[in-house]
């Protein structure tokens, strides 16, 4: 079977939704979330159609079945929290002038893990925003020890750390024409 990405719809809402709240990793201990990764906070409809609609988010599938998703978004869209900070990381960071946009969440259905959903994820992100933007930036929280490691495979550059009361994050970015390159 052949995984496929594209640019999701209003028709994939409930799907990426339902994996968004079954990634969170609720009903696991703190030992657990950090093995198997989690997805933070939450998201309604109205919030999924403003990202959808904007820089975008990308779902992979396997035979019309959601395997995993990947969003982005721009700077500005989030007033507080992790986003912003991020935001004010990156813009700290980056030489004047730089267009970027942040991506995440992502999650990927434990059934089609280790099969390249998040590289094909990753990559058809790429292609799409890298005519339009120099750099991507995501935050992964320190408590999070399978996030940091992937972000870390991938090569991303850790630019910045910020806390959030008890919670510490990592700041990544990468050059999404580096990832529009591959084959994924």
């Amino acid at each position: 079977m052949t995984v496929t990405t594209r640019r999701s719809g209003s028709a994939d809402r409930h799907g990426i939704l339902a994996l968004m709240q079954a990634s969170r990793g609720d009903d696991l201990s703190p030992e657990e979330r950090a093995e198997r990764g989690f997805v933070q906070g939450v998201m309604d409809e109205s919030t999924l159609t403003r990202l959808q609609e904007g820089s975008g988010v990308f779902v992979a599938e396997e035979d019309g079945e959601l395997a995993g998703f990947a969003m982005s978004s721009l700077p500005g869209m989030f007033a507080s929290g992790p986003a912003k900070e991020t935001v004010d990381a990156v813009a700290a960071l980056a030489p004047a002038g730089t267009r970027f946009f942040l991506y995440g969440p992502v999650a990927v259905d434990p059934r089609f893990q280790g099969r390249g959903v998040m590289t094909a994820l990753l990559t058809a992100l790429s292609r799409d925003l890298a005519p339009d933007y120099d750099l991507g930036s995501a935050f992964v929280e320190v408590a999070n020890a399978k996030s940091i490691a992937v972000h870390r495979h991938y090569g991303m550059d850790e630019a910045a750390r910020f806390s959030i009361g008890e919670r510490e994050y990592v700041v990544f970015t990468f050059d999404p024409t580096e990832f529009a390159e591959r084959s994924g």
